[in-house]
């Protein structure tokens, strides 16, 4: 009777198991990492929009302030106007008293 001799699994077959459960492993966190890649554009894209609304509405506000300074300073001047109007009136001659009312 012949002995056969024993089969012994390749050295390599525990390295080649190791080295495809890495590589599966690797190629998930690239995945997840694509996703999180994609979401964060997404937010950025989100936030670049909203700041460039914001932006506009400044510039807006800005505009509409300006003008608005500009009405309040006519008004101002309007009002100095009048002020020294009436002063002239109040500091001028009485009335006489033979002058009458226009209605």
């Amino acid at each position: 009777m012949s002995t056969s001799p024993e089969s012994k699994p390749s050295p390599w077959l525990p390295l080649a198991v190791t080295l495809a459960v890495t590589l599966a492993g690797i190629a998930g966190q690239w995945g997840t990492l694509g996703s999180d890649v994609r979401h964060l554009e997404r937010r950025v894209t989100t936030a670049e929009s909203e700041l460039a609304r914001v932006s506009s509405a400044q510039s807006k506000a800005d505009t509409q302030a300006a003008r608005i300074e500009a009405r309040l300073d006519g008004v101002k001047e309007e009002l100095t106007r009048l002020a020294k109007a009436v002063e002239r009136l109040s500091d001028g001659p009485a009335p006489s008293r033979s002058a009458h009312a226009v209605p």
